[in-house]
Protein backbone atom coordinates (compact mmCIF):
# COMPACT_ATOMS: atom_id res chain seq x y z
CA UNK A 1 0.00 0.00 0.00
CA UNK A 2 1.12 3.99 -0.40
CA UNK A 3 1.78 6.46 1.61
CA UNK A 4 -1.85 8.90 1.31
CA UNK A 5 -1.88 12.24 3.09
CA UNK A 6 -5.45 13.68 3.48
CA UNK A 7 -4.36 17.56 3.54
CA UNK A 8 -7.02 20.70 3.23
CA UNK A 9 -8.30 21.06 -0.59
CA UNK A 10 -9.02 24.10 -1.98
CA UNK A 11 -12.46 22.51 -3.73
CA UNK A 12 -15.82 23.63 -2.91
CA UNK A 13 -18.27 20.82 -2.01
CA UNK A 14 -19.94 19.37 -5.14
CA UNK A 15 -21.22 16.19 -5.97
CA UNK A 16 -21.10 13.91 -8.63
CA UNK A 17 -21.09 10.13 -10.05
CA UNK A 18 -20.10 7.00 -11.08
CA UNK A 19 -20.66 3.57 -12.25
CA UNK A 20 -19.93 0.38 -10.20
CA UNK A 21 -20.66 -2.59 -12.42
CA UNK A 22 -23.20 -0.75 -14.40
CA UNK A 23 -24.84 1.09 -11.73
CA UNK A 24 -24.86 4.81 -11.11
CA UNK A 25 -23.72 5.95 -7.73
CA UNK A 26 -23.58 9.37 -6.81
CA UNK A 27 -20.86 10.18 -4.62
CA UNK A 28 -20.14 13.88 -2.60
CA UNK A 29 -17.11 15.27 -2.70
CA UNK A 30 -15.90 16.14 1.05
CA UNK A 31 -14.74 20.24 1.38
CA UNK A 32 -11.75 21.20 2.75
CA UNK A 33 -10.15 17.55 1.88
CA UNK A 34 -8.04 16.38 -1.00
CA UNK A 35 -5.65 13.03 -0.94
CA UNK A 36 -2.12 13.38 -1.44
CA UNK A 37 -0.59 10.41 -3.92
CA UNK A 38 3.02 11.84 -4.17
CA UNK A 39 4.67 9.93 -1.52
CA UNK A 40 3.06 6.68 -2.73
CA UNK A 41 6.13 5.29 -4.26
CA UNK A 42 8.12 5.96 -1.14
CA UNK A 43 6.36 3.40 1.15
CA UNK A 44 4.61 -0.14 1.35
CA UNK A 45 2.39 1.35 3.99
CA UNK A 46 -1.30 3.01 3.64
CA UNK A 47 -1.12 5.74 6.08
CA UNK A 48 -3.92 8.61 6.52
CA UNK A 49 -2.84 11.71 8.01
CA UNK A 50 -5.05 14.80 8.41
CA UNK A 51 -2.37 17.55 9.29
CA UNK A 52 -4.15 20.93 11.29
CA UNK A 53 -4.03 23.92 9.26
CA UNK A 54 -1.93 22.85 6.56
CA UNK A 55 -2.18 24.22 2.92
CA UNK A 56 -0.98 22.61 0.04
CA UNK A 57 -1.55 23.66 -3.23
CA UNK A 58 -2.92 21.20 -6.04
CA UNK A 59 -0.46 18.82 -7.88
CA UNK A 60 -1.25 16.08 -10.43
CA UNK A 61 -1.31 13.80 -7.51
CA UNK A 62 -3.92 14.97 -5.55
CA UNK A 63 -7.42 13.87 -5.70
CA UNK A 64 -10.51 15.37 -4.15
CA UNK A 65 -11.70 13.33 -1.74
CA UNK A 66 -15.50 11.81 -2.18
CA UNK A 67 -17.83 10.25 0.74
CA UNK A 68 -20.16 6.99 -0.47
CA UNK A 69 -22.76 9.40 0.86
CA UNK A 70 -24.36 12.56 1.97
CA UNK A 71 -23.44 12.07 5.72
CA UNK A 72 -19.85 12.39 7.17
CA UNK A 73 -20.15 8.75 8.63
CA UNK A 74 -19.79 7.38 5.09
CA UNK A 75 -16.84 5.89 3.64
CA UNK A 76 -14.12 8.09 2.07
CA UNK A 77 -12.46 8.13 -1.36
CA UNK A 78 -10.55 9.00 -3.36
CA UNK A 79 -9.10 8.91 -7.04
CA UNK A 80 -5.83 7.00 -7.11
CA UNK A 81 -5.41 7.04 -11.13
CA UNK A 82 -6.73 4.46 -13.79
CA UNK A 83 -9.69 2.58 -14.66
CA UNK A 84 -10.80 -0.26 -14.69
CA UNK A 85 -12.46 -1.52 -18.26
CA UNK A 86 -14.35 -4.61 -18.68
CA UNK A 87 -14.86 -5.74 -22.30
CA UNK A 88 -18.21 -7.72 -23.32
CA UNK A 89 -18.10 -11.05 -23.80
CA UNK A 90 -16.68 -12.90 -27.44
CA UNK A 91 -14.33 -9.35 -27.74
CA UNK A 92 -11.22 -10.62 -29.20
CA UNK A 93 -7.77 -9.24 -29.08
CA UNK A 94 -7.80 -7.34 -32.17
CA UNK A 95 -11.50 -5.96 -31.55
CA UNK A 96 -10.21 -4.90 -27.94
CA UNK A 97 -6.81 -3.07 -29.87
CA UNK A 98 -9.15 -1.08 -31.73
CA UNK A 99 -11.17 -0.44 -29.16
CA UNK A 100 -8.60 0.72 -27.00
CA UNK A 101 -7.37 2.95 -29.75
CA UNK A 102 -10.58 4.27 -30.90
CA UNK A 103 -10.60 5.94 -27.37
CA UNK A 104 -7.43 6.22 -27.28
CA UNK A 105 -6.45 4.57 -24.21
CA UNK A 106 -2.75 3.74 -23.02
CA UNK A 107 -2.79 -0.24 -21.40
CA UNK A 108 -1.33 -0.75 -17.82
CA UNK A 109 -1.94 -4.20 -17.36
CA UNK A 110 -5.09 -7.11 -17.65
CA UNK A 111 -6.75 -7.40 -14.60
CA UNK A 112 -7.09 -11.56 -14.04
CA UNK A 113 -6.67 -14.25 -16.36
CA UNK A 114 -9.63 -14.12 -18.57
CA UNK A 115 -8.57 -10.98 -20.85
CA UNK A 116 -11.75 -9.04 -20.07
CA UNK A 117 -10.50 -6.69 -17.60
CA UNK A 118 -8.06 -3.94 -17.96
CA UNK A 119 -6.44 -1.36 -16.53
CA UNK A 120 -5.81 1.61 -18.64
CA UNK A 121 -3.81 4.62 -17.83
CA UNK A 122 -5.31 7.69 -16.35
CA UNK A 123 -4.66 10.43 -14.10
CA UNK A 124 -5.01 10.64 -10.41
CA UNK A 125 -7.76 12.78 -9.71
CA UNK A 126 -11.66 13.95 -11.40
CA UNK A 127 -10.17 13.26 -14.88
CA UNK A 128 -9.72 9.31 -14.22
CA UNK A 129 -13.96 9.46 -13.02
CA UNK A 130 -14.75 11.72 -15.99
CA UNK A 131 -12.93 9.27 -18.41
CA UNK A 132 -14.21 6.29 -16.68
CA UNK A 133 -17.69 7.69 -17.13
CA UNK A 134 -16.87 8.84 -20.82
CA UNK A 135 -16.08 5.22 -21.25
CA UNK A 136 -18.88 3.74 -19.75
CA UNK A 137 -21.75 6.10 -21.23
CA UNK A 138 -19.93 5.32 -24.94
CA UNK A 139 -21.50 1.57 -24.26
CA UNK A 140 -19.04 0.36 -26.27
CA UNK A 141 -17.62 -1.26 -22.86
CA UNK A 142 -19.39 -3.78 -20.26
CA UNK A 143 -18.72 -1.75 -17.79
CA UNK A 144 -16.12 1.23 -16.46
CA UNK A 145 -15.23 2.55 -13.62
CA UNK A 146 -12.31 4.75 -11.55
CA UNK A 147 -9.21 2.53 -9.89
CA UNK A 148 -10.57 4.17 -6.08
CA UNK A 149 -8.53 4.67 -2.89
CA UNK A 150 -10.75 3.40 -0.28
CA UNK A 151 -10.58 4.09 3.47
CA UNK A 152 -10.45 1.31 5.50
CA UNK A 153 -10.88 0.84 9.05
CA UNK A 154 -8.21 -0.37 11.73
CA UNK A 155 -8.93 -3.51 13.50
Amino acid sequence: MALLAIVPASLGAQQRYWYDAGVRRDLWAEPGLSADFSARRHSAKAQVLAPAGLAKPAAAEDSTVFRDGPSSGAGLRALAGGVIVRLRPGTGPSEREALFARHALALARPIGAQDRVWLVAAPQGVDSLELANRLHESGDFESASPNWWKERARK
